[in-house]
Formats: structure tokens, sequence, C-alpha cells
């Protein structure tokens, strides 16, 4: 499976994961009982509109944060370090000159 699909995968698993869990809570609003005044009460938080708009910004910045993690986990540290003419260290002389000469013409 090539990234772009795998990703498409990844990102419809997270939303249907997330529905999922709210038809269950939509669900458990019709048991009998203690637990049905629980589920109601968790389905009147849940889509009340502050909370909903809370909840989901809270749940897109969790999710942002999570991904940038994941994925600077991936590709590795961004850290560059650089000599005194501002060139990274650990480039050849002359893979530098070919990038200087690429940008000027």
């Amino acid at each position: 499976m090539d990234s772009r699909k795998k990703q498409i995968a990844i990102g419809m698993a997270i939303i249907v994961f997330f529905f999922i869990c709210l038809g269950g809570i939509a669900a458990a609003a019709y048991l009998p009982g203690f637990s049905g005044e629980v589920g109601r009460l968790y389905l009147a938080m849940v889509t009340s509109p502050f909370l909903m708009e809370t909840t989901l910004a809270c749940l897109a910045l969790t999710l942002l944060l999570g991904i940038n993690g994941w994925r600077r986990m991936r590709e590795g540290d961004d850290w560059v370090t650089l000599d005194d003419q501002g060139r990274p260290l650990g480039v050849s002389e002359r893979s530098t000159t070919d990038k200087q000469s690429a940008t000027k013409g």
C-alpha cells in the first residue's frame, strides 16, 4: 500500500472510530435506569453547542500535535548545525557551490 492510501485509511479509521463512539453514547441514552441517565447526561454534554465546539477544538489540537510529533519522530530532528560561513556542516564544498550556481543562473 502506498503512503497516500495508508494516510487516507488512517484518517478514515479515526473518523469512523469517533462516530462509533458518538453512536455508542447516543445508544446508552436509551438504556433503562441509572445507566440511561448517565448516557443522557453524556449525550447532552457532547451535543451542547459550547461543549461540542470546545471538545472538537481540543480534539483537533490534540490530533495536530500528535501527528506533528509522529512526523518528527519518523523524519528525524530538524536541527542543522552551521559553520562560521553559514553552510551546513557535513556538506561537501562542491555540493554547496553547485547549489549556489544553480540559484544564480
